[in-house]
């Protein structure tokens, strides 16, 4: 006797819990990583893009990455997320700007992995006087119609491989001095631009 294959394929229940910047930023991570390799067409990974950055639940999140790989229970996500320690520089950290302009400067910590999602917008990141927990910053870039502009400290190891569609994508790399933190910059992005570069502190 066959049975009717279901509709609704994703969790059993708990798919209405909310989610977090980091459970967004984990689907834009994988995603990023699925482009990469090719698995998604730039259609799929624009598209998909926008519905992590719009997520509310985890039924909004699971649709996205479930031909790519299983995520984890929202129960048990949920459940790791009120046990879990506080966050380390390891973890990846999603900051977005949705029609809008979005500043980090001054003294602070970037994870060593930062995830930047810019839709009609304006992004900008200082790193001239952070503070990084392993000398290495990794910026993975989704950018449409907006700008990301990435602020390095003087001396530092600077590269930029994002593709740039319709738009700009560059990086003013200077001589690296030794104990100078190392940034790597890629993604996507269209009708926009991508710049690292440093810039001498105001006097």
């Amino acid at each position: 006797m066959s049975h009717p294959e279901p509709d609704d394929v994703g969790p059993a229940a708990g798919g209405d819990l909310p989610v977090s910047d980091t459970d967004r930023g984990k689907v834009v991570t994988l995603l990023e990583s699925a482009y990469a390799e090719g698995r998604i067409s730039p259609a799929e990974h624009s598209e998909r893009m926008q519905a992590a950055a719009a997520a509310q639940t985890f039924d909004d999140l699971v649709p996205l990455t479930r031909d790519l790989v299983a995520l984890d229970d929202p129960r048990t996500m949920a459940a790791q997320a009120r046990s879990r320690p506080p966050a380390t520089g390891a973890e990846p950290e999603l900051i977005v700007t949705l029609f809008g302009a979005t500043q980090r400067s001054g003294r602070w910590q970037p994870r060593r992995n930062l995830s930047v999602l810019n839709l009609f917008g304006a992004t900008e990141l200082d790193l001239r006087q952070a503070t990084f927990t392993d000398n290495t910053c990794e910026i993975n870039v989704f950018c449409l119609f907006g700008s990301v502009e990435v602020v390095v400290p003087e001396g530092a190891d600077v590269h930029n491989s994002a593709l740039a569609v319709f738009g700009s994508s560059e990086a003013k790399e200077t001589q690296p001095v030794p104990g100078s933190p190392a940034i790597r910059v890629r993604g996507f992005v269209g009708f926009g631009s991508i710049d690292a570069h440093p810039k001498r502190p105001k006097t």
